[in-house]
Formats: structure tokens, sequence, C-alpha cells
């Protein structure tokens, strides 16, 4: 790493740039404010929150036959036909969707990976473009979930290279007394021109620099987001790191694309995953950072590093490790409490109705009830209640990606 020379390219995205060969003394004069003291925040994770990569080569034709067979079954409007769209591979089962995306004609997902394959005849296409998801990611770590993918990606086509990075997501979850979002803009040195505030209600939830640029940022409110995400898994992630239930968790986020990335993370993305420490300085010392202004000096970047931001920068000295608290399952099945609480809505519909509040007399009825109106004599044609549930209970097995023997019937 010694022979790395730091060199940016000026421009509105930030640009590419060499990785510097250790953390930068970007904190020298830097000196502690009443209202940061050094130790300002507490980290909680870091690491890799998304990871994208393209493998040069061409499917097998095979394949492509067989997965072109399954889309078309995918788009029939029979859900009996649709539950038989899915692509087993190993121990992997993907859900074929009915629609490629843009100019790749295949799309397969489970709870790993999502993968974009091009047709046969595309000879001007990667093999595949792959989303690595983000629960995998967190479980295993970054160098583990590549590692499973290059040798998944065989199985498609030959590749003629190694998978190389097309995006990486960089991260740090911390927790802090100081209002992140109350500081000026122009404490905030950074090489895009946009800032973009973002708010729900009056209350500021977070911020983004240089939306939709080869290089990215976003601090925003991380507990808040996972209620929309429902990502609780992390909540015992970080309680394990002293983060205690209704205290705010930030997240400083960098998407760094492929045009962004420096010359020495455009290799095998295996071999990127060492170098991620220094990209993670580059990106908050030099990409962005936030600083205390000077009243006596005009030149912002000579201005020392805030303390908080001092902090964050050096999350990454220490290597990211997965998660021994995490095993992720290839299916996308739904949880028990998903299950069991919206899978009570039509029973609990029917007690209401019914004037029913004991449980044992409202399954009771409920099920007669059921059995009558998919079995009776007014029953519609192709409504019972036995193929009924088969097909539908086989539809959803494809769409959570459990395996379900065509031929097992009863």
């Amino acid at each position: 790493m010694q022979n790395h020379e730091f060199s940016p390219t000026a421009g509105d995205g930030g640009g590419q740039a060499g990785l510097p060969a250790a953390a930068p003394p970007a904190s020298a004069g830097a000196k502690p404010s009443i209202t940061a003291p050094a130790n300002c925040i507490r980290p909680l994770r870091h690491g890799v929150d998304s990871v994208y990569v393209s493998y040069p080569g061409g499917i097998d034709r095979h394949v492509a036959v067989m997965l072109q067979e399954l889309k078309e079954l995918a788009q029939s409007i029979d859900d009996r036909q649709q539950a038989e769209a899915g692509y087993y591979n190993g121990d992997h089962f993907f859900t074929v969707s009915p629609r490629g995306r843009g100019r790749f004609a295949f799309v397969l997902e489970d709870n790993w990976f999502r993968l974009e394959l091009s047709n046969a005849s595309a000879n001007i296409l990667p093999l595949a473009h792959v989303q690595v998801r983000s629960e995998y990611l967190t479980a295993v770590g970054a160098e583990e979930a590549l590692a499973s993918l290059d040798a998944l990606i065989p199985e498609f086509g030959e590749a003629s290279g190694p998978g190389t990075l097309s995006r990486i997501d960089l991260f740090v979850d911390f927790t802090t007394d100081l209002d992140v979002t109350s500081l000026p803009g122009d404490h905030w040195v950074k090489r895009c021109r946009k800032r973009d505030i973002h708010e729900d209600r009056d209350y500021v939830t977070g911020m983004t620099f240089g939306a939709g640029n080869e290089v990215s940022a976003r601090l925003y409110d991380k507990t808040r987001e996972l209620l929309k995400s429902g990502k609780d898994y992390l909540k015992p992630l970080w309680a394990a790191q002293g983060w205690q239930e209704g205290q705010t968790v930030w997240r400083m986020e960098f998407q760094v694309r492929r045009e962004g990335l420096p010359d020495e993370l455009k290799g095998a993305a295996l071999d990127a995953v060492p170098l991620l420490g220094l990209l993670w300085r580059y990106l908050t010392s030099e990409w962005l950072r936030l600083a205390i202004p000077s009243a006596t000096d005009d030149t912002r970047t000579r201005w020392p590093i805030h303390p908080l931001w001092e902090a964050l920068a050096g999350v990454f000295d220490v290597p990211p490790e997965a998660s021994p608290l995490m095993r992720v399952t290839k299916s996308r099945a739904p949880g028990d409490d998903a299950i069991f609480k919206a899978g009570l809505w039509g029973l609990t519909s029917f007690m209401a109705r019914e004037g029913i509040t004991e449980l044992d007399q409202g399954l009771g009825e409920f099920l007669q009830a059921l059995t009558v109106y998919h079995d009776g004599p007014e029953a519609a044609e192709g409504r019972r209640l036995a193929e009924y549930l088969d097909r539908k209970a086989r539809a959803k097995a494809r769409r959570y990606n459990v395996r379900i023997d065509p031929h097992d019937q009863d």
C-alpha cells in the first residue's frame, strides 16, 4: 500500500481517486468543542450495506432456453403455471421474473442475490449483473458473500473474467448527543455542489450529498427508516454494542458507482475488500467532511475537522466483522409476526360479523363456512377448497423461494 498516490479528479460528482497510503492527518489542529467532545459518537456497526457485481462472459445456451421457458410461465395468467416459474440451482431456488430489466433478458431472485442475466444472443452485455442482499452481507460479511457469488455464477455460463464492482455502499451506524442535522451548510466541506435536506412533518430525517452522481452520501435517522423498511434484525446487533431502545441511530452512508471508484478497486471484487478502509478514509477526508469554521481563515479546506467527523473517519480502521447473531436463509418467506397477525384478518372478521367472541366456536364455524363456500352446491366451478389451497400455496412458495415438488400432491 505504500506506493499508492492520492490523485482526485475535479468535478461535481467527485471523480475517482487513488487511495491514500494511510489515514490522512486531517485531524491536525482539530480541537474538541464544548458541544462536541472527542468521544461524541458511539459506533454501533460498520461495513458494506450493498454491493453490485458485474461478470463478463456468456450465458450457457441450455440455461438460456430453460430460463426463457420459465419466464413465459411466470407471464401466465394461470397461477398454477406461475408457480412453476422457479429455477433450482444447488441449494438456491430462484424466483424467475416475468420480465427482464433493461437489456438483461432474465431476472432471478432469492434472499441472498438478485441476478440479472443476459441472453445467449447478447454479445456486448456482461453475463450477469448481481446485487448482493443487504441482510446477507450483514450476516456473513462482504468477503464470504462475494466468494459465494463467485462459486454460483459458473452455473449459469462461462465467465471470461472475475466479477468486478459496479457499485458499493459503505456505512457506519452510530449514536450521538449532537444534533447532526442542525449544523449549518457551510460546516460541510464537500466535493459535490448539492446538499438536500429531508423532512417528515417538520422533523429533519437526514440529508443527501451529491445525489445522482458517481459518488454520493447520505446521513439519516436509521431508526426512523426502520419503521418503513422493517429491518428489525439490526436492533439486536446495535444492542450488542450498547444501544438501547428509544435511542436514535444515525447512519452515514456513501454510495460509489464504478466511475467513482479508485483504480485500485476496479479489479476483482474480492481483491477490493481489503481496501475498503482506505476508500472510507478517502470519502471522509477528501470527498466530504464536517469542519469547524475559522473566523480568521477563508480557505475552507484548511478548517479543522469536527471531532464527530474525526471519529467517523476512523471507524473503518478496524475491519468490519460479520455478525455472529444472524443466520440468513435463502428463502424470503414471511416470519411468524406477518403470518399470525395478518393471517387472522379473515377469522376475526367472520367472528365479528357473526357476533362470536369464543375462539373454539369461532374457529369451528369459520372452517365450516369456508368449506361450504368453496365446496358447497352453490360454489363456482374451479373453486374447490383443496384445489384452491394447493394452487395458492404453490404460487406463494415460488415468491418465497421455497421449493415444492411439482408432483407432490395432497
